[in-house]
């Protein structure tokens, strides 16, 4: 059965709260204040049965101009709205106000009470019609049905009854699928129970002993009961009104405009994407800057309207808009949120979300006017690939990308593969996509630096993967260094050889000179075989020698010669040797000694440690407490 949400509007003393009390028989002025002044200073709420027991709320806003805001904290969760109009009054202020509000919040159906009918004759009640009929013309209430009744006499209230039925039965019903989320709109304790919070459940469902955020805080809270219309109940679904007992947090840690949540499904922001629209009927304009009330869910915040493309809309005007706010808030893209003038405080207009959490944008950006157009009416495509683009460096997973764009998870993958495909994202895993341009951006920075390296290091096979991947390390880039490479060599811009990376077409030339200096060095390395001198003083009788170190470089580099330790090198055919030599004595005798392998080599103590050492590091022997074995002998 649908959940619905009726909220009142209307101007002030205009018998909202009675008529209320006509439908449902609840009262929802609860405060002493109100009972004592006559008029409805907070929200009130109530609920209204039909005949096939379907159950609705209902939610009684101020009428009076000091408590529209906390009007707009109701309004917001509204599916169908009731106008109220008295028929002693007629259209006031408020009623002007409260229907541009609704407007404004996007609510497609509602109907039109004319109250206190009992107080005038039937020609006045028929102007009264009249003037609702020139009011509503081109809003949402244009054609909606026009009731009067009498609470006093009990007329028409039966005919309303019907009439709601009908409504809430036309409208769609709210998924209570994915992510749950509760704009709070009030806050109390209860002894023995503690902090309970209450608001309209906009989507998903909440449980019973459900672990959930408390919103923009972002601390996690216990779920320990949950009522829907003053019953306790194990799960609450979008639509209902909901009472929630949530006994971790104390009340005076709890605003109202704060937000229930699944974790991770909502990004506290102080900066908002908006389409925004002015009532065409105000005498105001928003200026590029002006500050304003902002009021979205049940939140009222104060903020900068900051303009795309102009400096100023005037009535009736639209366009595209950046909310920088004095403070964080959690909405999603297509809430609604209005805007008042900052002082004195009074309608300018509204308009819908785009996106909740975005990064700042320059005015008159010819990329940025782009982004809000997509933001507004582009596609699944266009919308994944700008949030890929807009989040650079975030390395945001598909799930994380479609809930900051408003997408459908389960589709998601399947539009970050066709894009992959197109060539406008690349995949980094199977979960995180980034977009084409960065790594555009991640593959020029690397080139860059091996350019660098290769002019300054022309025998050089290439950088170490290790001076890479630190190089990558900015931002989260370096956790996915290694996904990022393998990417460049599969595009051929790099190639990776025994560990040196360079570009995919660098070879080392080796000039003439160069070429005796490789053949001297060769050649002194194969006469010495295990009897080297160290490699600081080999190198230090050849310092006048240009080009000598370069040279001696890339031969490590080539694993032509062998860097056993800080002290000695050896040709690669005498280190071979030396393998083949530990073999033939493990063979023999499983675990080799020291003394034993020195003799065997006819070498220095010094340089039988320092092979046996190097042998070790690369998984060749391991040392024991016997002596050394072969590792594959284990």
């Amino acid at each position: 059965m649908k959940h619905v949400i009726i909220g009142t509007a209307g101007h002030v003393d205009h018998g909202k709260t009675f008529l209320i009390k006509a439908l449902t028989g609840i009262d929802t002025d609860r405060l002493k204040e109100e009972k004592k002044r006559g008029i409805t200073i907070e929200l009130g709420f109530a609920y209204l049965d039909f005949p096939d027991g379907q159950r609705v709320g209902i939610v009684d806003v101020p009428g009076h101009e000091k408590f529209v805001k906390n009007m707009l904290a109701g309004a917001g969760g509204m599916d169908l709205a009731m106008l109220v109009v008295a028929a002693d009054e007629g259209i006031m202020p408020q009623t002007v106000e409260h229907l541009d509000i609704l407007s404004i919040l996007g609510i497609k159906k509602g109907v039109v009470v004319i109250t206190k009918t009992d107080l005038v004759d039937q020609d006045f009640v028929e102007l009264v019609e009249e003037d609702i009929k020139e009011l509503t013309e081109g809003t949402f209430l244009e054609g909606a049905p026009v009731i009067p009744v009498s609470v006093y006499k009990n007329q028409g209230i039966d005919t309303l009854k019907k009439v709601l039925k009908e409504q809430c039965d036309s409208l769609e019903e709210r998924s209570d699928a994915g992510h749950f989320r509760l704009p709070i709109d009030r806050i109390f304790t209860l002894k023995g129970f503690g902090t309970i919070v209450t608001g309209t459940l906009m989507e998903g469902r909440i449980k019973k002993d459900q672990e959930v955020i408390l919103y923009p805080e972002n601390v996690s809270v216990k779920v320990r009961s949950i009522q829907v219309h003053s019953e306790n109940t194990d799960t609450a679904l979008a639509g209902q009104r909901v009472a929630v007992n949530i006994p971790d947090r104390k009340k005076e840690e709890i605003l109202r405009g704060d937000v229930l949540a699944s974790k991770n499904s909502l990004y506290p922001a102080r900066m908002l994407d908006v389409k925004l629209e002015v009532l065409k009927h105000t005498e105001r304009l928003i200026r590029h800057g002006s500050r304003v009330h902002v009021y979205v869910g049940t939140k009222e915040l104060l903020g900068k309207v900051i303009l795309m493309d102009r400096e100023e809309l005037r009535a009736g005007e639209s366009g595209y808009a950046q909310l920088r706010l004095e403070e964080e808030t959690v909405v999603r893209k297509g809430d609604h949120f209005v805007l008042r003038f900052y002082s004195p405080v009074e309608t300018l207009g509204g308009g819908i979300i785009l996106d909740a959490c975005p990064r700042k944008h320059k005015r008159f950006d010819k990329k940025a006017l782009k982004s809000f157009q997509i933001k507004e009416n582009g596609s699944q495509e266009e919308m994944l690939e700008l949030s890929a683009l807009e989040h650079q460096g975030c390395f945001y997973s598909l799930a994380e990308l479609a809930d900051r764009s408003s997408l459908d998870r389960s589709k998601v993958k399947n539009i970050a593969k066709k894009l992959a495909e197109e060539k406008k994202l690349v995949a980094i895993t199977d979960q995180i996509y980034i977009h084409r341009e960065e790594m555009d951006a991640y593959s020029g920075e690397v080139t860059s630096f091996l350019d660098e390296f290769h002019k300054n290091f022309p025998l050089k096979e290439g950088m170490g993967i290790e001076e890479v991947r630190s190089r990558l390390k900015s931002g989260k880039a370096g956790s996915y260094a290694d996904a990022l490479l393998r990417i460049m060599k599969q595009e051929k811009l790099i190639k990776d050889q025994n560990g040196y990376i360079s570009k995919y077409r660098f070879k080392v030339v080796v000039k003439e000179d160069e070429d005796a200096i490789i053949r001297e060095i060769i050649q002194y390395y194969q006469d010495v075989g295990f009897a080297p001198l160290t490699t600081e003083l080999y190198t230090k009788e050849h310092r006048s020698q240009k080009k000598f170190q370069a040279v001696f470089t890339s031969l490590l580099n080539k694993k032509i010669l062998i860097r056993l330790d800080g002290q000695y090198c050896i040709h690669c055919e005498y280190y071979e040797k030396a393998q083949i030599a530990f073999r033939e004595m493990a063979e023999q005798k499983n675990v080799v000694l020291l003394g034993e392998f020195r003799d065997y080599l006819g070498c220095s103590r010094r340089m039988a440690v320092a092979v046996l050492e190097h042998f070790d590091k690369n998984g060749f022997t391991r040392k024991t407490a016997e002596g050394r074995v072969l590792r594959t002998l284990r």
